[in-house]
């Protein structure tokens, strides 16, 4: 697809979308780094740290979509913990996204599992920049005059299940169900920000003192929209080196390494293809970038739940 028939076919998308649709949040395919946006409850369970996240879809199209996450979590204290999440999805002449401040807090189980339970509180945002359409015609267009830039509350829940070898999340990262609505000459038009349901889970198998297996997934679910699923299977190298390839069931195949054996950073590459099959018009590249930040030991916390056990043993 040509640029310009890309943004012809972005502004008609615009304009339609504005007819009860459901927003759709992007999916990393660092989503264990990036799990602070989708499930609250995360925060704090990997110690003290800031990371940055980075999407560029349909690589080699201008102003294809582009997605930036920046999340931000706090060492835990008294078993409980704060964050900071932020999410920018950009195509074209709209930008979507959320900013919210995330608070956990953890429940032993045992000596090796851990229940944390979150919520997640601040607002979504769309922002679309009407100047920069290239229009067809400089007639009046009555349906562009409708779309409006908003801020919307959000509220959000999650819980995050952890132990030495899996952990499992269930998330509603904001279950408000927001809906707005604009008349103009007769014209209506209402768009809705509907609850995403995610849940995601991995293991890590031990084959031997330097090689370990950590498949893991992501799920999504919203109503009016296809479920996506991604999972992915990794190979650990003495935790400092991770493989991996991926699938979704959106005909995208992936290949990632990343890169954890740095005292204070983490950083790590994606890249993902798509399959081109008979119901898909366009199908083009993904390059996936994350870098963490670490202000201490990001086992910090687990030496903190090793005293927690032994004072309930004693």
């Amino acid at each position: 697809m040509k640029p310009k028939s890309l943004k012809i076919f972005s502004v008609l998308l615009i304009t339609v979308s504005f007819t009860s649709f459901a927003q759709q949040q992007p999916n990393f395919l660092f989503f264990e780094q990036n799990m602070g946006i989708y499930n609250p409850a995360f925060t704090g369970s990997e110690g003290q740290f800031i990371g940055l996240g980075y999407r560029a879809a349909w690589s080699g199209i201008e102003d294809a979509p582009r997605a930036t996450s920046l999340v931000y979590n706090s060492i835990e204290k008294n078993k409980a913990s704060w964050g900071f999440s932020f999410l920018s999805d950009r195509v074209y002449v709209e930008n979507q996204g959320m900013v919210s401040v995330d608070y956990s807090y953890r429940l032993q189980l045992n000596d090796q599992t851990n229940l944390h339970l979150g919520i997640k509180a601040g607002a979504n945002y769309n922002n679309i920049d009407l100047e920069r359409l290239d229009r067809i015609t400089q007639e009046n267009n009555e349906s562009l005059g409708n779309i409006q830039n908003y801020l919307n509350p959000l509220l959000g829940v999650g819980a995050y299940l952890t132990s030495k070898t899996y952990f499992f999340g269930l998330s509603v990262p904001n279950f408000l169900n927001t809906k707005r609505f604009k008349e103009i000459n007769g014209i209506q038009a209402t768009a809705t920000d509907k609850p995403h349901l995610y849940a995601s889970g991995g293991f890590a198998w031990k084959l031997n003192s330097t090689i370990s297996l950590e498949p893991a997934f992501l799920y999504r679910m919203v109503s009016d929209a296809p479920n996506q699923i991604t999972a992915i299977g990794k190979i650990n190298l003495k935790d400092q080196l991770e493989l991996g390839m991926g699938v979704s069931n959106n005909d995208y195949i992936s290949a990632m390494l990343a890169f954890k054996g740095m005292k204070l950073f983490d950083f790590g590459y994606g890249y993902e293809m798509g399959q081109r099959t008979s119901s898909t018009a366009l199908r083009a590249n993904t390059h996936e970038l994350f870098l963490r930040f670490k202000f201490g030991d990001s086992k910090a916390n687990n030496q903190t739940q090793k005293e927690d056990n032994k004072d309930k043993l004693e």
